[in-house]
């Protein structure tokens, strides 16, 4: 019985584990060489910067993309961990360490930094991209290293993602620079003025030169270094009717303020696909939100019922098993007993001598009926001889 138990409960305890790992799988886990693009279309948008690269002759080694539908928050990148000198791109985040420090009351609209208040910086920097004013705010925040180092709290990296030219000479990515943007709009009361300002930047050029028709808040960078590389990069929250988040970046490129402009035009056309699909899309993810929810409430329940029954079996197992008892032994028989005849199994005593008793009687009657016809045939013989 005990063993019986025993590999019942061990069955319950590998069901358990299976349980519990289709249980992960139905929460959602997804296995770490995928990725959820969520409504995007990671081919179509690949398709998008191919057919770009290919009709302009472009090598698109030099070209880093990131692209994020606000709707849904899914994001899609190209290149994105090349690493290219910010240039003007870096006022972004700067201005926005000031705007939270205003937001939270450290910084007044009497208060002046280099002789300016915030807003006066805000449009210099952000709308006319000054450097030196620009400077001049990263040094009353701290170093440069200081300023870099507050930069990556709005982005979702890890510390070890950041080289050491992030910190020394204000060297970018478009997965960086796309998070920082992503911050910006979806917590944009954190950052007073600081959207408005980047609405008015660079009318007509960059992403504004490819899209006209709607609002576009961007930064752009463009710088030569002195080994004769250059770098021109944009930045920006697209108002389409779900806005995108485009981020641009370039090295040793061509016309590359038109190159910029272009993509902007293509993403804008994949986005409004987005937005005629997304009605449909949402109602679609939330059925399949609903039915994982199902599968995996009744995969807890399955979960929880092989616990409580393994629960019973160790409990049923940890308890002292009944022994049967010997079997008592007979008393040895007396002297008297150990000559008594044995009587066979089930006959009763009392019948036996009613028995024994009847047979003397018919025993004693025929005896007495044989002396009874002897006598008599010895009269006769005796008359006979008279």
């Amino acid at each position: 019985m005990i063993r019986q138990n025993v590999k019942r409960l061990l069955a319950l305890l590998l069901s358990l584990a299976l349980l519990g790992s289709a249980a992960a799988f139905a929460e959602g886990e997804i296995p770490a060489e995928t990725e959820d693009y969520g409504i995007l279309d990671p081919d179509a948008l690949q398709q998008i910067v191919d057919d770009y690269c290919r009709e302009k002759g472009l090598k698109a080694e030099n070209l880093s993309v990131g692209f994020c539908y606000t709707a849904t928050g899914d994001t899609w990148y190209w290149n994105p961990d090349a690493w290219y000198y910010s240039a003007s791109m870096y006022k972004v985040p700067v201005m926005m360490i000031l705007a939270e420090r205003y937001k939270n009351g450290e910084i007044t609209d009497e208060t002046k930094i280099s002789g300016l208040t915030l807003a006066e910086a805000n449009e210099l920097i952000l709308v006319y991209s000054h450097n030196d004013y620009a400077h001049a705010m990263m040094h009353y925040i701290g170093t440069d290293a200081e300023c870099r180092t507050l930069y990556q709290q709005y982005a979702q990296l890890p510390t070890d993602y950041y080289v050491q030219d992030f910190y020394d000479y204000s060297y970018f990515t478009a997965r960086f620079m796309t998070q920082v943007m992503q911050t910006l709009y979806h917590e944009q009361e954190r950052f007073p003025n600081v959207i408005d300002n980047l609405l008015r930047a660079q009318p007509g050029q960059y992403f504004k030169g490819g899209i006209t028709d709607v609002p576009i808040a961007q930064k752009y960078g463009n710088f030569q270094d002195s080994m004769g590389r250059q770098f021109t990069h944009d930045t920006g929250i697209v108002y389409t009717e779900n806005p995108f988040i485009l981020t641009i970046m370039t090295k040793n490129m061509g016309a590359a303020d038109t190159v910029i402009a272009q993509f902007c035009g293509a993403f804008e056309d994949y986005a409004k696909t987005l937005d005629a699909y997304l009605p449909t899309y949402l109602q679609e993810k939330q059925a399949a939100e609903e039915e994982a929810r199902r599968l995996a409430e009744e995969e807890e329940q399955r979960r929880l019922a092989a616990e409580e029954e393994a629960r019973r079996l160790a409990e049923q197992a940890a308890l002292p098993q009944e022994t049967p008892l010997p079997a008592a032994e007979a008393p040895a028989p007396t002297e008297s007993e150990a000559v008594r005849p044995v009587m066979p199994h089930g006959v009763n005593r009392g019948v036996l001598l009613g028995f024994g008793v009847l047979i003397v009687l018919l025993l004693a009657a025929f005896l007495v009926q044989y002396g009874i016809d002897r006598r008599e045939r010895s009269y006769a013989r005796a008359g006979r001889r008279r």
